[in-house]
């Protein structure tokens, strides 16, 4: 039988002569006698010579690129530096605040925002606005109140006006002048005929006073034509509704005590006193040279002030004259008496004989009724806009603008980067400038005359400028040359505090006044204990 074995792949039959079994097994056997007879001959022949040149040398293998142990233990060192990765810690932290305030500004912020792009802001009239800085002074449609002898009844977050029809100053021209529409006074003077001559009330000395939403329009109208008789006008719909009114005029004098509470609220110490709310206007007007209500004043502050309260008939009207106030708390303590020195003219001292009134009073703004949480948003910051340093006062719209100090209309005007805009020249050649209103009060005329605390307007966002806010300026030329000036001047205190403005008591008649004054002054400190 034959025997088979396995070699290079194929199967090769051992016996039986040695004959493969198949084509494969065939061509396998050729494939290796080819390749034993090659073999056989190359030993056969001789060795053919070879080269002795000897190979190229390969070049040497470059070592890897690695730093040395040395300088990676250097280099280890500096990053692990405490002081250098603080530092990168902080920088970085930096860097993340800033595009934190960046993206709150041009992206999330409601005022300027680039979302706001896409879409037009809409106005909104009539008390739709919400928030701590809400606008003030409201239209009101309806402003007849049902209390029978005081007209603005209810009427104490619009805007109080004051004129005197004195010399040619007709009912027309007084309301003018203090910005009212044409078509408004119109309607006024329509109304007020039925009940009086418009011819006798100019020149009359009558006091006028008014109430006004931001926009100029008159809401209530008071005209004293005698002590006890007055012509009352206030708006129903698209009229006026007018009554004549003529009462026993009876006058009290009170002390009130007021004591701000942890909202630091003078209207809410007020309305806790059981007194009416333009009390607090009042108070916060006396004490404008020494103390800014709406920044300055603290939980706990007290205010005693001797007044007096009119009244027609059985029915409280106004209050009068202010006689004396004293005001105790964080701002400082201060007390002031109304007196008529011989030969002068009647004004506040205090208990010195010196006069109450300083340069420049404390705040550019006039008090405004505020809720709590807009307080802070008050206080005024430092901006300087191309090397100009100015005061920003954020404010509500239609907050009202005064002037600082006794004054004259340098220039006024309206232009895209002030927007309206009115400059005051002080008696020491200082100009004081007010950016951004939304609208003047009156004419506002180069050359004419302001008083300290006038109104001069009302605060907006006219101009380059993101939100209501007012910017006050203060310039002063030295050397022929102009310049800004630190407009924080108004709020120091100590040896660089505006001075005082007035003559004071002479010092012949000065006991005289200590006496005097000396009720008043008891008064006073009896309130407070």
């Amino acid at each position: 039988m034959p025997v088979f074995r396995r070699h290079r792949r194929n199967l090769v039959a051992v016996g039986l002569g040695a004959r493969p079994f198949c084509n494969v097994g065939r061509l396998a056997v050729r494939r290796m006698a080819i390749k034993s007879r090659k073999a056989r001959a190359s030993k056969e022949r001789p060795a053919r010579g070879r080269s002795s040149r000897p190979k190229p040398s390969r070049p040497a293998r470059k070592s890897n690129r690695r730093v040395s142990n040395s300088g990676r233990a250097a280099k280890q060192a500096v990053q692990r530096d405490p002081a250098e990765r603080r530092a990168r810690n902080r920088t970085l932290l930096m860097l993340s605040v800033l595009a934190m305030i960046n993206i709150y500004v041009f992206v999330l912020r409601d005022e300027g925002a680039m979302l706001g792009l896409s879409r037009a802001n809409s106005a909104v009239i009539g008390g739709a606005h919400s928030g701590p800085l809400a606008p003030l002074a409201d239209p009101v449609p309806d402003a007849c109140g049902g209390d029978p002898v005081r007209i603005f009844s209810g009427l104490s977050d619009l805007l109080p006006v004051s004129t005197t029809l004195v010399g040619g100053n007709t009912l027309r021209l007084a309301l003018m002048d203090r910005g009212i529409a044409d078509e408004e006074i119109d309607r006024i003077e329509a109304a007020v005929r039925s009940k009086v001559d418009l011819g006798l009330l100019g020149g009359s000395g009558a006091p006028v006073a008014i109430a006004m939403d931001r926009y100029g329009g008159v809401r209530a109208l008071e005209i004293e034509l005698a002590e006890g008789h007055l012509l009352q006008a206030c708006r129903s719909g698209e009229g006026f509704t007018v009554r004549n009114i003529q009462h026993p005029l009876r006058s009290d004098v009170v002390v009130v005590t007021l004591t701000l509470g942890g909202d630091v609220s003078l209207a809410n110490a007020v309305e806790q006193a059981g007194e009416e709310p333009e009390l607090a206007r009042v108070v916060a007007q006396q004490l404008g040279h020494d103390v800014d209500f709406h920044t300055e004043s603290r939980p706990g502050d007290k205010v005693a002030i001797v007044i007096e309260k009119r009244w027609l008939g059985r029915s409280f009207h106004r209050y009068g004259q202010v006689l004396a106030l004293r005001y105790e708390g964080a701002a400082g303590r201060v007390a002031y008496y109304r007196y008529k020195p011989q030969g002068g003219e009647e004004a506040f001292f205090d208990r010195k004989g010196r006069p109450r009134n300083r340069e420049l009073l404390r705040s550019p703004v006039g008090w405004f009724p505020l809720s709590a949480d807009a307080r802070a948003m008050l206080v005024p910051t430092l901006e300087v806009v191309e090397g100009r340093l100015g005061a920003i006062y954020r404010l509500p719209e239609g907050a009202p603008i005064v002037a600082v100090a006794d004054a004259r209309v340098a220039d006024s005007g309206e232009d895209l980067e002030r927007g309206r805009w009115v400059d005051l020249e002080l008696a020491d050649g200082t100009v004081a400038r007010y950016h951004h209103m939304m609208r003047t009060i009156g004419a506002m005329e180069a050359g004419s005359e302001v008083v300290q605390g006038q109104l001069l307007g009302l605060a907006g966002h006219s101009g380059k400028t993101p939100s209501n806010r007012l910017r006050f300026e203060l310039w002063r030329t030295t050397d022929g040359v102009s310049k800004t000036v630190d407009p924080m001047l108004l709020t120091t205190r100590g040896a660089n505090r505006p001075g005082r403005d007035g003559p004071e008591i002479a010092a012949g008649v000065r006991d005289q006044f200590v006496q005097d004054v000396a009720p008043r002054r008891r008064a006073l400190e009896t309130a407070l204990r």
